[in-house]
């Protein structure tokens, strides 16, 4: 027999004890079967701006807005639209299932025996449903270091995925010369009553469990070891999963063929920079307009543990041959240690508007990990289906000659950070990546939803008076500021990625004559990047062209150098501006 957990019997109490008290059936005639039609009719009509759920309030409708939203129809922005919240302390590598847009379901890494399982009906308010022991649930194995649970739903059944150390009933756990591994556990209904934990694809040549520590005879990419990520996709149920070879890497298989293995990431596949410190993990997989986005994080969780993504136009196709984004970066204090990491994050959907839930990592003053809990933040999309990032403002200011500068942060409740990123650290420059530390004001650390404005202090006798104040929408990664008589040193340009292999060059229209000059900066110069720093003056014909006599900017694509067949998208310029944003059509 299994020795009982006092946590477990805890947790079973807990279950418990949140059934007493619920509303039980009442009965009723057919007077108040006809009143509760008639009140039913008060919603009929009423979509709360799609932001939100009708309500009868004693016979009138009632909107109950969702998160970030207010007004009586809901059309409005609330305050806390960009917000980061805390969902769960604790709780490390989450999962989020989506039963429909009012029931959710979030799980993650907790104390290594348990996996528990969290029910919401609005993303904001948690209660747990239950804890998963597979050891109870098992009459032949134990099972230990559990983490990075994924829960989903395939062919009418739940099914519980997570990464484990296995042995016999009552061995030592984890054994000596035993790899980690990755197992799954079904229920038939939403009660989450788990089974025994199977193997995947048992007794096969796919990817498949499997606790050795070698790699397998098919190769090392057939050993599911960690961080699996079910998607249901229109082609099918996709299985995403990491493996080892010389750091992590990420592969997946649809379950339909699973003998077919698509390599996405990790340094045994690609080149890798230096910052992913040989490590893609935890891979998310979600899918808007078309557009197919794999999200990893990068780094170890002590140095450079970040999280990133690709795109593509279908699940193969999301591989590191196409260009790999930032979507946040650790933070450091003054002194260089960490201060925040983020990463293993899932992409959550409700009424349109997408949420990102991570786990974010926190570190005292001397750098060293204090523990992980898990937090939510908004989405939001640029034009070309790009993502914002989760902590990164580019603020770009205009030049005035001989002058030095300083940041303020205005917060939404008023209080003012200043200087929070001061002269000392800026100096004449006219950009700046504010990444969340206030490093001038004790390193206090600031999110993007809690801004609602930046300021910048100009000065050339440091005598600190004059500013420019610009609103902030908590969730943009691009703020301007003009300061009065400033000039324009350099325009920032970004633009949409194509094809996997598209090449790109970069054209400008003048003001003066209408005449375009392409390319401006070609080819040889730009390559694949999807970015360039306009700083005046057009390299590939060797001509000046100021800013100010710039009419309009044009990025062109070609494949296999076939510029006859070049793809092209032009932004107007106001000849002012230090960022623009191309979209190629």
């Amino acid at each position: 027999m299994k020795p009982v957990r006092y946590a477990a019997l805890v947790s079973l109490l807990s279950v418990a004890l949140a059934g007493c008290g619920e509303g039980q059936p009442v009965e009723h005639g057919a007077d108040e079967d006809t009143a509760s039609q008639a009140l039913a009719g008060v919603c009929d009509g009423v979509t709360c701006g799609g932001h939100g759920v009708c309500r009868d309030n004693g016979g009138s409708a009632l909107c109950v807005c969702d998160e970030g939203f207010t007004g009586p129809s809901c059309g409005a922005r609330g305050g806390d639209y960009g917000a980061r919240t805390l969902l769960m302390p604790g709780l490390a590598d989450p999962d989020v299932y989506k039963e429909h847009d009012d029931l959710f379901f979030l799980s993650g890494t907790g104390n290594g025996w348990q996996l528990p399982i969290y029910e919401t009906n609005d993303l904001v308010s948690f209660r747990l449903k239950r804890s998963y022991d597979p050891s109870v649930a098992d009459p032949v194995y134990d099972y230990c270091f559990l983490w990075a649970p994924d829960l989903g739903k395939y062919n009418g059944a739940y099914q519980l995925y997570f990464s484990a150390h296995r042995v016999p009933n009552g061995a030592a756990c984890p054994p000596s010369g035993q790899e980690v591994t990755t197992f799954v556990a079904t229920a038939s209904d939403l009660n989450f009553h788990f089974g025994a934990p199977q193997p995947i694809n048992a007794n096969t040549t796919w990817p498949r469990t499997t606790t050795g520590t070698a790699c397998l005879p098919q190769g090392c990419n057939r050993n599911i070891r960690i961080d699996s990520a079910t998607y249901n996709d229109t082609s099918g149920r996709w299985f995403f999963y990491v493996w080892f070879d010389r750091g992590n890497n990420i592969s997946s298989f649809n379950v339909a063929a699973p003998g077919t293995v698509y390599n996405h990431l990790g340094p045994a596949l690609y080149s890798t920079p230096a910052h992913e410190e040989g490590i893609n993990e935890a891979p998310e997989v979600f899918k808007r307009n078309g557009i197919y986005y794999l999200l990893f994080s990068g780094g170890w969780y002590n140095s450079q543990y970040a999280m990133y993504y690709v795109m593509g136009d279908s699940i193969p196709a999301l591989t590191r041959a196409r260009a790999v984004r930032r979507l946040s970066i650790p933070l450091r204090n003054s002194a260089g240690r960490l201060v925040q990491s983020h990463g293993h994050n899932v992409i959550v959907e409700r009424r349109g508007e997408f949420f990102n839930v991570f786990h974010v990592g926190a570190f005292d003053a001397a750098g060293n990990l204090t523990g992980r809990s898990t937090y939510k933040q908004r989405v939001a999309f640029k034009p070309d289906g790009s993502l914002h990032s989760l902590n990164q403002v580019n603020v770009r200011w205009n030049k005035l000659t001989g002058y030095s500068y300083s940041l303020d942060v205005v917060l939404r409740d008023g209080t003012v950070i200043g200087p929070c990123n001061s002269v000392a650290l800026l100096g004449q420059s006219n950009k700046h990546v504010f990444d969340g530390v206030c490093r001038s004001a004790g390193d206090r650390v600031v999110t993007k939803g809690e801004i609602a404005a930046f300021r910048i202090f100009y000065s050339n006798n440091n005598v600190w008076g004059p500013f420019v104040e610009t609103a902030y929408d908590g969730i943009s990664d691009d703020v301007a500021l003009n300061l009065p008589g400033g000039y324009t040193p350099f325009v920032d340009l970004n633009w949409s990625e194509e094809e996997t292999t598209a090449q790109y060059s970069i054209d400008v229209q003048r003001r003066d004559t209408g005449a375009w000059i392409g390319p401006c900066i070609g080819v040889n110069s730009v390559n694949k990047s999807l970015s360039w720093t306009y700083q005046g003056r057009c390299d590939t014909p060797g001509i000046n062209v100021p800013y100010s006599n710039i009419q309009a900017f044009r990025i062109c694509s070609a494949v296999n150098g076939d510029w006859s067949r070049a793809r092209c998208g032009a932004t107007p310029y106001d000849g002012r501006s230090m960022h623009s944003h191309i979209v190629i059509p």
